[in-house]
C-alpha cells in the first residue's frame, strides 16, 4: 500500500502546529516533548530535510540533538524519550544531622575547618573543607569571637576605649 501525504510544519509561540493540506491543524504544545521528539523523527525520515533545519523546527538546538533523539525514538524506550529532572541527582551531603556535628565540633575543640572535615570523615561522614566552612559563616562561627558567651550568629561586640 502506497501512501502519499503532505503536512505543514510550524511553531507558533513554543506551539508546534501540523497541517495537512486541507486545513486539518493538530496542535503540540512544548510540554508534549515525547511527541515532539516522535514527530521530529517521523518526519526526519520521511523527508529530506536537513537535520540542522528540522532540530530548529522543532525546538531544538543543535544537530547533534536530533541524532541523539533519532537514536532514542529508534532504539530506545519510550521511557528514555520523558525529560530528566534537572538539578541534582544525588541526596545533600549538607544534612541537620552534619551541621550539628560540624557546630558541636567547633565549640568543643580548636580545630579548623580542614581539620573538622577530616574528624568528620574519619567517624564515617563525608563531608568537604567547603562545606564545613559554608556551615561555620552560616551560622557566624568562621570567627572567634571576644565574648565566650556570645549567641551563635551574633555580631561580636565592640570595644569602646
Amino acid at each position: 500500500m502506497h501512501i502519499t501525504f503532505s503536512l505543514k510544519v510550524q511553531a507558533k509561540e513554543g506551539t508546534l502546529m501540523f497541517t495537512d493540506r486541507a486545513g486539518k491543524t493538530v496542535p503540540f504544545s512544548k510540554e508534549q516533548t515525547v511527541q515532539q521528539k516522535v514527530s521530529m523523527i517521523t518526519l526526519g525520515e520521511l523527508c529530506g530535510l536537513p537535520k540542522r533545519q528540522l532540530a530548529a523546527c522543532f525546538g531544538f538546538k543543535t544537530r547533534k540533538s536530533s541524532y541523539d533523539i533519532r537514536h532514542t525514538v529508534l532504539n530506545g524506550s519510550p521511557a528514555d524519550l520523558l525529560p530528566k529532572r534537572p538539578g541534582p541527582h544525588t541526596p545533600s551531603k549538607r544534612t541537620k544531622e552534619v551541621e550539628a556535628l560540624i557546630i558541636r565540633t567547633r565549640f568543643e575543640t580548636d580545630l579548623n575547618r580542614d581539620e573538622i572535615a577530616e574528624a568528620l570523615t574519619q567517624r564515617g561522614f563525608k563531608v568537604s573543607a567547603r562545606l564545613v566552612g559554608q556551615v561555620r559563616a552560616d551560622y557566624g562561627l568562621s570567627k572567634k569571637t571576644d565574648d565566650p558567651h556570645a549567641t551563635p550568629g551574633a555580631a561580636p561586640r565592640q570595644r569602646r576605649d
